[in-house]
């Protein structure tokens, strides 16, 4: 005999929330692409160490675990010239999607963004990598296809999020402090951003265009591919070395303004302070792309120091924000000691906060200091290799930098919590601090010096980076799996197969 109980209320409540749930989840999050990004950029990583130390110090000796192209194939320059952008290119991409996921554009260019920006990130990133170790010329035909689209994307966003004072964004979504005269200053500093951004990969365009065709300016230069690092002391440079070294001063500084742009956001900073930094964001971006594209350190100096006070501001009260969602209702009577503590119960935003700090020291103020000092001592015969290394380890601290934080952002948005998050948290910060020190003990030290030491602790902090990475990129593949799983049996629940198992009984 048959027994069956009808329940109506509850069923329909929990199917009602189950059906809100999967319907925002679809409309609200770029999750796949950003996961896809972050895996894919993991795997070149991973490739192009099997080529670099400290993987080929630890396992081969210092040589390379797989062989490399003779010169006569391919020149040093050329590879890693394609090396950088097979990974500078998807990670511009990857920014452009996390700034998508805190700053809303126009729905109706999501589809067109989608499809030029993800199939040109991979395209750039597959064929730069395929063509730096072949020369197979197809490859690097497809290389330039994915920069075309990315290029064309860019232009694309810039319709998609330019601010309509009154009308886009939305003004009752906007948080307090974000408006002047009706404009939204956030917006405008991502206009003024991408803009710059355009305007870089421009000149660095023009200039591989002049030097391997000789079709822009006429300058009948050698088509030989060379690193700016390695012609950065010639006194004076034509046009297409210019161009060149502007392309390398100035993109990575560039997408560093664009993880800084995703902090706001994240930090939750609001009112005057904010409308302090949104007032001076877009200045720094145009002093300090503009100080690029002329070569003036001074103005440089004057951009970067503008962006390094909207950097501790949002820096600053996203700690004292992580603290209090960690501490609740005790935040307010708590002692400053407690409050701190309540800060470092959550290692991955104390870190993620802490890096965009640390990053003025070892990277800006580093970098300015350097400059200050660059003909009376750098400029002399006997610091020719150790500013050869700085002009090279600068942008690579720098590149590490913003790649980690990127992370520690992924690893807080796909929401890994539990003993794991406190031990990647931990990871990223000791393996952040012990490697970026040494890193900059390395590239400022004095002539002859003993660079073992140095070296030594280098690399201890980046394996621990690469044990946050790995553990990172785990927790987060097993949370996406998670919740695949889980919005399975959503559906499933909405299709009413459980129900019938549940509320049958035989």
């Amino acid at each position: 005999m048959f027994k069956i109980e009808i329940e109506e209320s509850p069923i329909s409540i929990e199917v009602s929330m189950e059906k809100q749930k999967i319907e925002q989840d679809h409309k609200a999050s770029f999750k796949k692409i950003h996961y896809s990004l972050i895996l894919f950029l993991f795997i070149e990583v991973f490739f192009y160490l099997l080529f670099s130390e400290p993987v080929t110090a630890l396992l081969n000796n210092g040589n390379p675990l797989l062989p490399l192209p003779p010169d006569t194939v391919i020149s040093r320059a050329a590879r890693l010239v394609m090396i950088y952008h097979s990974l500078a290119v998807p990670f511009l991409v990857a920014n452009t999607f996390w700034i998508m996921e805190y700053y809303p554009v126009r729905e109706k260019w999501i589809p067109a963004l989608k499809v030029l920006l993800i199939p040109g990130a991979f395209l750039v990133g597959i064929n730069g990598l395929i063509f730096g170790y072949t020369r197979w010329r197809f490859f690097h035909e497809l290389f330039y296809f994915g920069l075309f689209l990315v290029l064309l994307g860019g232009i694309v966003f810039i319709i998609s999020a330019m601010p309509i004072p009154g009308k886009f964004p939305d003004p009752e979504t906007n948080p307090s402090g974000l408006t002047l005269w009706g404009l939204n200053l956030e917006y405008f500093s991502i206009i003024i951003l991408a803009v710059c951004i355009i305007v870089s990969t421009v000149m660095g365009a023009l200039a591989a265009l002049e030097n391997f065709t000789g079709t822009i300016w006429g300058l009948g230069r050698p088509p030989e591919a060379f690193l700016p690092e390695a012609i950065i002391r010639v006194t004076h440079h034509d046009t297409v070395e210019a161009y060149i070294v502007s392309h390398l001063h100035i993109q990575l500084a560039q997408s560093t303004a664009m993880v800084l742009l995703v902090g706001y956001r994240t930090s939750k900073i609001s009112g005057k302070i904010y409308k302090g930094v949104l007032l001076a964001n877009p200045i720094g971006i145009i002093t300090i792309s503009y100080g690029a594209w002329v070569l003036n350190h001074y103005v440089i100096w004057v951009g970067a120091g503008i962006l390094i006070l909207c950097t501790i501001a949002m820096a600053a009260v996203g700690m004292i924000n992580t603290s209090k969602d960690v501490m609740g209702e005790k935040y307010e009577s708590a002692s400053r000691f407690e409050k701190l503590k309540g800060l470092f119960r959550d290692p991955v935003k104390f870190t993620y906060y802490f890096l965009f700090l640390f990053g003025q020291v070892i990277v800006t103020i580093t970098g300015i200091s350097v400059g200050l000092r660059v003909d009376e001592v750098y400029r002399l015969h006997d610091n020719i290799f150790i500013e050869y290394s700085f002009n090279v380890g600068h942008w690579h601290v720098l590149s590490v930098l913003i790649a980690t934080i990127l992370m520690l952002k992924a690893i807080d948005f796909f929401e890994v919590h539990g003993l794991k998050r406190t031990i990647i948290g931990w990871l990223f910060f000791i393996g952040s601090v012990i490697a970026f020190t040494g890193a900059n003990l390395y590239m400022l030290r004095l002539p002859n010096a003993d660079t073992q030491l140095t070296l030594f602790i280098t690399f201890t902090g980046v394996w621990f980076l690469l044990a946050g990475y790995i553990g990172g990129l785990y927790f987060i593949s097993k949370q996406i799996l998670q919740e695949r799983n889980e919005r399975k049996s959503a559906e499933m629940l909405l299709l009413g197969e459980p129900l019938v198992q549940e509320r049958l009984n035989i």
